[in-house]
């Protein structure tokens, strides 16, 4: 299990090391960090879309939410499903003018030329 010392820093980029907000959780409870991840499973498993599909959507979420964390992770996870850079960047921008402006825009489109250089 990974050590920190406070909040993680943002932007993640600075960061030597990238603690997920599931291991923070874990440092406190095993048993909420399990439930937490066998619930994800089961979203993942229910329904019909494909894993990158899934990455997607749930990037623009992150997105939207400006969860850096949880946008790096799911970008690394969704070009693990096949996901290809410029797919990404087009999840992001599609985002521009209907929930998001330029500027949370702009930075998950930082994010991902982080996560995939």
């Amino acid at each position: 299990m990974p050590e920190h010392s406070g909040p993680p820093v943002y932007p993640l980029s600075q960061q030597d090391t990238f603690v997920s907000n599931l291991d923070r959780l874990r440092e406190t409870s095993d048993a909420m960090a399990d439930a937490f991840r066998g619930l994800r499973r089961a979203a993942d498993a229910h329904g019909t879309l494909e894993a990158k599909q899934r990455e997607f959507c749930l990037l623009a979420a992150f997105a939207a939410t400006r969860n850096e964390g949880g946008f790096r992770v799911h970008c690394t996870r969704a070009k693990e499903a096949g996901a290809t850079p410029e797919e990404i960047e087009q999840v992001v921008m599609l985002m521009l003018g209907t929930s998001l402006g330029l500027v949370p825009v702009v930075e998950a489109l930082s994010w991902v030329h982080d996560e995939l250089r």
